[in-house]
């Protein structure tokens, strides 16, 4: 997460993550899910604008950053109202402190929505960050941490711009992790995305009718030589996805475009999230360039070529 003050006003880039892996353990009590799962923040960004308001309104608008893909729909999808997770945690940061300011919030689209990247959770952690400078309110990480594991099980990752660690409870426990060199990705998104209730329902029927085990094996931040995966091939042994069977029988396209990346030579390929974008590591820039040549070439989703990187 980055920030930028232009005179009253903030910028903020929100990153994407990717979930290396992602282990779903079993559901809670809570209507939630136990989690283990590794994300790594990626260079594609958000682009929030904070205005400071006199009144305690929250005005949200939304228009399409990404550039050179005008047939995207991301602003089409993107609610401005109480369902958008930037007006939720505006909101809530106001009732917790009692703050009688108001903002009116710009976004710029550039994280495609239903592809598993948490987008909307990336934006509603800059929004509680930015507000808190905003607003002068001064409130303590720790504070800010509470209010995000509110919002979403998300957010905490992106409230600290860890460049990737290992992430449990709801996905609110986070656990640091060192990345020494950059990892490059190519991403691809299907022309059609997955909601998150839709794909965890037919996990647990998947699971119910085929009585699997939702155990998994741990993975810990501090003991893992994560400075040592340095090649797709040992980055591999760590790719894994609990929810990728029922994301692949919803969208017939997340297995299309995992396929096509597992036909590319040294690639290391999974799904992140719930879906439906799948990435892809590549040895290095070059080679990610000509992955990502040839993914556009074939035409079966929006493709970017970038790193690992907050």
């Amino acid at each position: 997460m980055r920030i930028h003050r232009q005179g009253t006003c903030l910028n903020v880039l929100a990153p994407a993550k990717l979930n290396l892996s992602l282990q779903v353990l079993g559901e809670r009590p809570d209507g939630f899910h136990d989690l283990q799962t590794v994300m790594i923040s990626v260079r594609v960004f958000d682009l929030l604008s904070f205005r400071p308001l006199p009144e305690q309104d929250i005005h949200l608008s939304v228009g399409d950053g990404d550039i050179g893909h005008r047939h995207s729909q991301n602003s089409f999808a993107c609610p401005t109202d109480e369902r958008n997770l930037i007006v939720q945690a505006a909101r809530l940061i106001q009732s917790e402190t009692g703050c009688n300011q108001g903002v009116a919030i710009h976004l710029q689209k550039r994280i495609p929505s239903e592809a598993g990247m948490g987008g909307g959770s990336s934006d509603a952690a800059a929004t509680l960050v930015a507000l808190n400078h905003l607003w002068g309110l001064d409130l303590s990480r720790e504070r800010l941490h509470s209010l995000a594991a509110r919002l979403g099980s998300d957010l905490n990752f992106f409230l600290d711009s860890f460049p990737i660690a290992i992430c449990t409870g709801r996905g609110e426990k986070i656990e640091p992790a060192r990345l020494d060199s950059l990892v490059h990705f190519v991403i691809v998104k299907p022309r059609s995305g997955l909601a998150t209730g839709e794909v965890f329902r037919l996990w647990k029927q998947l699971s119910e009718d085929s009585g699997q085990s939702l155990n998994s094996r741990e993975l810990n931040g501090s003991d893992h030589r994560w400075d040592q995966l340095n090649s797709p091939l040992a980055w591999s042994s760590v790719i894994q996805n609990s929810l990728q069977p029922a994301a692949e029988s919803l969208n017939a396209d997340v297995n299309s475009v995992l396929l096509n990346l597992s036909y590319e030579d040294g690639v290391a390929s999974g799904m992140t999230g719930s879906g439906s974008a799948c990435f892809g590591i590549c040895r290095n820039a070059r080679h990610a360039r000509r992955v990502a040549a040839r993914m556009q070439n074939r035409g079966i989703g929006r493709v970017w070529v970038t790193t690992s990187g907050v």
